[in-house]
This record gives structure tokens, C-alpha cells and sequence, in this order.
């Protein structure tokens, strides 16, 4: 059993991430429209070209989106291909994590921190989705199994090799890739051979290296002159370098990005609404504070087994204080530990997050629940006190499994029972088992007993993904609001679906576009990139997004209009009531522009459709102008 268990693992996450993938269609649609961008050219794929135009980017780095084009390439356009990469991410990422903790800790524990990566209820969400996150943590887990290697024997060739993997993973995901720094530099400076003079000078040509493999793609696109690029989405100064430290770096932490001087004086900040509307008070992620990672909308993701986790940070830190573990031993719980106490404090107070960032934590606890029940599972059957830490450590944890299941009402009437009885029935084994009142060939059976308990709610949750799909296509998450949701017809979670939020009807406005279509570039210019996906994957055409990820970014101005008009580069735009988002482009568009009729490209529903969309102003009304030279 156990010597083909990992094969059991890896088939079980392979079936969470693949079965039912096609129902989530082309999910995230603002990437799938970049996606199909970059499948036409390479001047749109290098600079990862969110339209077929080439005027913006998408508002993240290169390589994810380059994989998942590779695979579209490979395969053609599909939903399932675009996620595929994800999907195979979070497989690999699995069997990643066993094999690091099985080297250090053993079979067993090896089995359980793979068992508990494939049911963390939102690395399965995130991995049926485009997003790119579980990219990243496939990424940081292949820096980590070389970073770890080069811990134990001062390798310093292999700790280059793991900062370069670092660098990497910031081109995935930009600095979210270095939260895992801290727990690299203190790790391999603790390690007690070698003296610190000669680490440090490791780490500060480590450092070098990161660097090195972070910053080329980012200069060389800065480097290129704006006419000559798409401009930079989301950022404030059409800058890569300021995108990835302002708004996709302390803007996630602070709630929005850095000011930057505008025109006359300090400019208001367009992404800091987005931030704030990201995060609504008791929205997607509740409210920043202390029990924040086990609200009802954070705790059924990722917090089934934080707790336990915790408590192998404590007893570890103990067992290295009295010096009582192997030191290769001590240094990979404490590598575990600061890789997860940055993230619980991170996650906890950040402004600016969503539920599917959360994944960064997931093989931490992984790990430490699989190394810490392995010892504990030891201890129940030694002398002294220590031999009741396991089922004191299950009874923290299942006590507050029970108050995630407690916020639901739609599951709890059943899943708390069921969880509530195993629980107590694993509980009462331990307790035997620690008094010595079982016989010892049972020992194998009533660990195992422990296991289902804690796993038995993060599986269920783990189901829904592939059961109802992964919700919201923007922002993935897992759990009974799925279900809930699409039983009373709405969009799931505390957020609208970036594919719901301002989604229009578009097929008789691309119809009409493109009859009306006469040799300019692009064929509309619309206000958001809510609006200008729908119209790229329909027709496959350029479009301008003249606002932005949100429609709060002032790209254009009254000159810039002009000359493009006159350029034949474009003659219809899409605007809206909303004029405080863009009023110069409004002023500019009614005075030179002639109204179209609603009834000649709306759909009747249209209008309906944006009123009604969360969020939206009211009685925002949407007007396609015609503006030639």
C-alpha cells in the first residue's frame, strides 16, 4: 500500500484537476482574450498583447501566459487548453511536495503532505482555472527541492540554481514569486556547517543571480520606445518594472499602487478603486484581521489544517531549542515554518487580495501537517507527556474545522455531523491509544482513522470545483457558495465574474461592427477590458481599450483621439454614462462623434444587463458613436 500510494495521490489530484475541465469554458475571459492575442503574432505574444491590436498589455508577466499560448498552439484554442497548463501545474506540484518531505521525513509523511496539497479546496479551484498562480507554486516547489539540497551540503552551484528558479517564477507572477525569500536567505544562514561570512557571500552572489533572471524582460520592454509597444495595463507610468513593484507588488498589501505625479500635482491613483472594489467589505476575502483566515470566506479555502500546522511550528521550534532533532531535520521544519508565518500575517492584513492567492500557502501546510502527524503518530506510542500532543493537536484542529462548517448552512446540516463524529471517534482512539489500552498492531489503523478526520471536510470542499465548476471565472474559489449560488441563478462568491461584470450581448454589435468596417485597425474603442474580451473572442479583431483593466486608466487623451481618428485607425467607440472614469475621451467622442441608434447594434437585454451587474452605477447607459475624419 504504501509503496504505491503516491500513485493513488497523483491519480486523485489528476481527477480533482482534469475531470469536467471543458465546463469552465474559457474562464478568466480578459486572459483567454490575451491568449488568442498572442496565438497571432509575435510582436503580440513577446509583449503578451491582452487584444490582437497590440495597443495593451495584460496586466501580469509573460511566462505563464506564454505556456498556456504554447498549449493553444499545441492544441488549438480551447477553454481546456488554456487551463491545461494550470491543471498540470497542480498535479506536478503534488507528487513536487512529496518528494521533498519524503527525502527528509519519510514515506509516510511524504504521503500525507502530497494527500493534503491535492485537497486544498482552493489549489484545486486555482488549478481549473487560467489564472497563474498554482504556476508559480510549481515553479517556487522546483527552486525549493534544489534550494533544499544546497542547504545540506553548502552547494553553492545549486544555490544559484534556485534563485534563478525564483527569478523565474517572478516572471509568472511578479513579486508575489519573492515571499518565499525570507525563508531561503534565514534557512541556509542557520544550517550549522560552514561559517557566515562564506554564506553570506553565497547569498549575496545568490542574490546576483536572482537579479539577473527576474529584471531582462521587464528592462527590455521599458527599454522599447511607447510608440512601439502596447502600453503597460494596469500600470500608472506605461512602465513593466513599476507594474511589478507598484500595483502587482505593495499595491496587493496596501490596497492600491503606488502615487505617481500627474500633470498638475499628485494624480489619483485608477487602481486604487480597482483594489478596493476587489475586496468589498465582507466581500471576496472579508475584512483584514486576525481571524481573518478562518472567515467564511477565507477559512473553507485554505484553513482546514492550519491549525495543525501551527502546532508543528511551535513543537519544532521547541525540539530546536533542547537540540532534540537531527540538524537536517530541524532546518526543513524551520524552512516550512518561514515559508508559512510570512503568508498567515500577509494574508491576514493585506488590503488587496483575492481568495486564489491563497495557494502560495498551501504546500507549507502541506508539508508541515504530513511532518508533524508522521512525529506525532511516533511520540503517541513513547513515554512521557509528549505522547498526547497528537490528539490534542486533532482536537484544536477539528474544533475549528467545525467553525468553518458552522458558517454554512446549505452543508452543515450533514457535514458537520459526519465531521463531528468521525472526529471524536479518531479522538477517543488516540487517547486509547496514548494510555496504552489498544495493542500496538492497531497502531497503522487508528493513525489512519486520524487522517480521514482531518481530511474529510478539506475533500468535500476539494469536490465542488469540479462538481459545479470553479464559480467565478475571475477569481476562482471552492465550496458549498458554488452550489448555492448556481441554484439561485447568481454568479458565485463576493465578487462579480470579470465575465458577468459588464458582459454585453455583443453579437449584433460585432455584426454590425464589422459590416460597418472599412480598413481602420481596430474596430471599436470601448471603455473596459470587461467589454473588449467578449468582442476580441467573438471576432478575433483589434480593439482598443482606451480605459484600461477597469476603465480608469487615462491612456488617451483628446490628441491622442484625434490622431487616430485621422489615422483610420479606428472610427466607432463604445462610451459610457460613468464620465468620471474618462471625461476627456467622453467630451472628446460626443463632440466630433455621431450617435449610433441603439436598436442598429444593441441587444435589448444590453442595458439591462449593466444596470443590474453588482456594483455598477445606476442607470449607466452605454452609446456607440461614430467618429470619422
Amino acid at each position: 500500500m504504501k509503496r504505491f500510494g503516491i500513485v493513488w495521490v497523483v491519480l486523485l489530484a489528476f481527477f480533482l484537476n482534469f475531470v469536467r475541465l471543458e465546463q469552465e469554458g474559457l474562464a478568466n475571459l480578459y486572459y483567454a482574450a490575451g491568449v488568442k492575442s498572442m496565438l497571432m503574432n509575435w510582436h503580440n505574444f513577446f509583449f503578451v498583447s491582452s487584444d490582437p491590436g497590440g495597443f495593451i498589455t495584460i496586466d501580469k508577466p509573460p511566462l505563464g501566459f506564454w505556456l498556456q499560448t504554447l498549449s493553444a498552439k499545441i492544441f488549438g484554442f480551447h477553454g481546456w487548453s488554456i487551463i491545461l497548463p494550470q491543471a498540470l501545474g497542480g498535479v506536478i506540484s503534488v507528487y513536487l511536495i512529496y518528494v521533498l518531505v519524503k527525502r527528509y521525513h519519510g514515506e509516510w509523511a511524504g504521503l500525507i503532505s502530497a494527500l493534503v496539497l491535492a485537497l486544498t479546496p482552493i489549489f484545486v479551484a486555482a488549478s481549473r482555472n487560467n489564472t497563474i498562480d498554482v504556476l508559480l507554486v510549481t515553479t517556487l516547489l522546483l527552486a525549493v527541492l534544489v534550494f533544499l539540497q544546497a542547504a545540506e551540503a553548502m552547494n553553492f552551484k545549486k544555490l544559484l540554481l534556485a534563485f534563478f528558479l525564483i527569478g523565474v517564477g517572478f516572471n509568472i507572477k511578479s513579486l508575489e514569486a519573492f515571499m518565499i525569500l525570507p525563508t531561503f536567505y534565514i534557512t541556509y544562514l542557520l544550517v550549522q556547517h560552514g561559517r557566515y561570512k562564506t554564506k553570506a557571500v553565497h547569498l549575496l552572489f545568490a542574490t546576483l543571480v536572482l537579479i539577473t533572471s527576474s529584471l531582462p524582460w521587464f528592462l527590455i520592454v521599458d527599454s522599447f520606445s511607447p510608440q512601439n509597444r502596447p502600453y503597460v495595463g494596469s500600470s500608472e507610468t506605461n512602465s513593466e518594472f513599476e507594474l511589478a513593484t507598484g500595483y502587482n507588488g505593495l499595491g496587493h498589501f496596501l490596497g492600491y499602487g503606488i502615487k505617481t505625479p500627474g500633470r498638475s500635482g499628485q494624480a489619483p491613483n485608477p487602481n486604487r478603486q480597482r483594489l478596493q472594489n476587489a475586496t468589498p467589505q465582507g466581500g471576496e476575502t472579508g475584512s483584514p484581521g486576525l481571524f481573518r483566515l478562518v472567515n467564511h470566506q477565507m477559512g473553507g479555502q485554505i484553513s482546514w489544517l492550519l491549525p495543525f500546522a501551527l502546532i508543528g511550528i511551535l513543537i519544532s521550534l521547541y525540539q530546536f531549542k533542547r537540540q532534540a532533532l537531527p540538524e537536517k531535520n530541524r532546518i526543513k521544519m524551520i524552512f516550512w515554518g518561514f515559508w508559512l508565518i510570512p503568508e498567515v500575517i500577509f494574508f491576514s492584513i493585506a488590503q488587496g487580495t483575492h481568495r486564489y492567492y491563497l495557494v502560495m500557502m498551501a504546500p507549507a501546510i502541506a508539508a508541515l501537517v504530513g511532518i508533524t502527524y508522521v512525529t506525532f503518530a511516533k511520540w503517541i506510542i513513547s513515554e512521557g507527556k509528549r505522547r498526547y500532543l497528537l490528539p490534542v493537536a486533532l482536537f484544536v484542529n477539528t474544533a475549528v474545522q467545525l467553525w468553518i462548517i458552522a458558517g454554512y448552512t446549505e452543508w452543515r446540516s450533514w457535514i458537520l455531523a459526519l465531521d463531528l463524529g468521525i472526529g471524536l471517534l479518531a479522538l477517543l482512539l488516540l487517547l486509547w491509544q496514548a494510555n496504552r489500552k489498544w495493542n500496538y498492531r492497531y497502531h497503522h489503523t487508528i493513525m489512519t482513522m486520524g487522517v480521514i478526520s482531518l481530511l474529510l471536510a478539506p475533500f468535500a470542499w476539494s469536490l465542488t470545483p469540479m462538481l459545479y465548476g470553479s464559480g467565478n471565472s475571475a477569481f476562482p474559489f471552492a465550496g458549498p457558495d458554488l452550489y448555492t449560488q448556481l441554484q439561485k441563478g447568481n454568479t458565485p462568491g463576493g465578487m462579480p465574474s470579470l465575465s458577468n461584470r459588464f458582459t454585453i450581448a455583443t453579437g449584433k454589435l460585432e455584426a454590425f461592427l464589422m459590416s460597418h468596417r472599412s480598413g481602420e485597425k481596430y474596430i471599436v474603442a470601448v471603455p473596459n477590458a470587461h467589454m473588449a474580451s467578449s468582442i476580441i473572442l467573438g471576432t478575433g479583431e483589434p480593439v482598443i481599450t482606451y480605459g484600461g483593466f477597469m476603465g480608469s486608466e487615462k491612456i488617451l487623451d483628446a490628441e491622442k483621439l484625434e490622431n487616430l481618428v485621422a489615422r483610420n485607425h479606428v472610427h466607432y467607440f463604445i462610451i459610457t454614462s460613468n464620465s468620471s472614469q474618462q471625461p476627456e475621451v467622453n467630451e472628446w467622442v460626443t463632440t466630433h462623434g455621431t450617435l449610433v441608434p441603439d436598436e442598429e447594434w444593441q441587444d435589448s437585454s444590453n442595458q439591462e444587463t449593466i444596470n443590474n451587474a453588482p456594483n455598477s452605477p445606476r442607470k449607466m447607459t452605454m452609446q456607440l458613436y461614430a467618429c470619422h475624419p
